[in-house]
């Protein structure tokens, strides 16, 4: 039977450990480290794993988007993953993702500002999955957010046609079925 460990940290990295991982910069992280004790990966496999549609799975059984959308949420918000994996020996995946202080916002002269933590516009959330979509609404709703949830796209664009009042935001899974692209107007 596998094992998946998943293990949290704040880390500060130093220049000399980022010479050592290309892209890195040094700071404060928190690193959410994802581990198993799996196959592992060969060196030729492990420098194609982002690349979108890349797959080791049979044809049909996987699109080879998941670690390719992980990367580009990384990137997105400035982190960046570092790989250890080994033939027979498992594979972790450390993501980094910037620390920030809660209550604080960076803007670009370094000064920090104070912010309202709660939340009090409206999302608009699409997920198919009933459970990931339930848990999401009842976090978002304990910030304070109102939520309109949708299970599927053709639902999403109902509602955004029929809510009498804003939608602020649009909040929909990566990939969705029977939908490829979603346009809405507010």
């Amino acid at each position: 039977m596998g094992k998946v460990t998943i293990d949290t940290c704040n880390v500060k990295l130093d220049e000399r450990c980022c010479m050592d991982h290309a892209g890195f910069l040094p700071g404060d992280y928190v690193r959410l480290a994802v581990s198993d004790n799996g196959c592992g990966m060969d060196a030729k496999t492990k420098e194609c794993i982002f690349e979108p549609f890349f797959t080791t799975k049979e044809i049909g059984k996987g699109t080879g988007l998941g670690l390719s959308t992980v990367y580009g949420v990384v990137k997105q918000n400035n982190g960046f993953i570092n790989i250890l994996t080994e033939l027979g020996q498992g594979s972790t995946f450390e993501i980094y993702f910037p620390r920030h202080l809660p209550g604080t916002i960076h803007v670009e002269d370094n000064k920090q500002v104070q912010y309202d933590e709660s939340g009090s516009e409206t999302i608009l959330l699409v997920e198919d999955e009933p459970a990931i979509l339930e848990m999401t609404v009842m976090m978002l709703e304990e910030m304070g957010y109102k939520v309109v949830g949708a299970k599927t796209p053709g639902e999403a664009i109902r509602l955004a046609k029929t809510y009498g009042g804003e939608i602020h935001l649009l909040l929909s899974d990566v990939v969705m079925p029977r939908l490829s692209k979603i346009t809405l107007t507010f």
